[in-house]
């Protein structure tokens, strides 16, 4: 009887071992941002990483807000298709790199508008796969828009 309880729990914990970190719903992290004091013309760079089982991404939410001490003042979304970010087919695993301007008119990565006042910010990431799954939201660490 020992032996069948030893056997089972050594199969049970294989089992468990062995099971892939991919899920049908996409899972995403953001590992860091920067600057994290953020002034006229700076790049601003958000950096993470994704998964999805199927491999089948669609596109990115870039969602921004801007904070008024703990109260979102101003919210707003970025879509960008996976394709043209490059992302070959059937990537199940990859890091992502997300560069905004601030406060600028050159050409080049997109800009986000300045501030009148210094104000605290995050960006995160949703993920959308083709069958419409959808990640969780994951928020970057605050960071700080300086006045124009």
């Amino acid at each position: 009887m020992k032996t069948r309880i030893l056997m089972l729990s050594a199969l049970i914990f294989i089992v468990a071992c062995n099971k892939d970190k991919f899920t049908t719903i996409p899972q995403v992290k953001i590992s860091s941002i920067s600057p994290s004091i953020v002034n006229n013309g700076n790049i601003i760079t958000l950096k993470g990483s994704y998964t999805d089982d199927e491999g089948d991404m669609d596109s990115v939410l870039i969602v921004y807000k801007w904070y008024n001490g703990v109260t979102v003042v101003k919210n707003d979304t970025f879509r960008y298709n996976f394709e043209s970010l490059g992302v070959p087919d059937k990537t199940r695993e990859a890091d992502i790199k997300v560069t905004f301007q601030y406060n600028t008119a050159n050409p080049g990565p997109p800009t986000l508008p300045g501030v009148i006042k210094d104000t605290t910010a995050t960006l995160g990431l949703i993920l959308k796969d083709k069958k419409e799954n959808r990640s969780d939201y994951k928020e970057s660490e605050p960071i700080r828009l300086k006045k124009i």
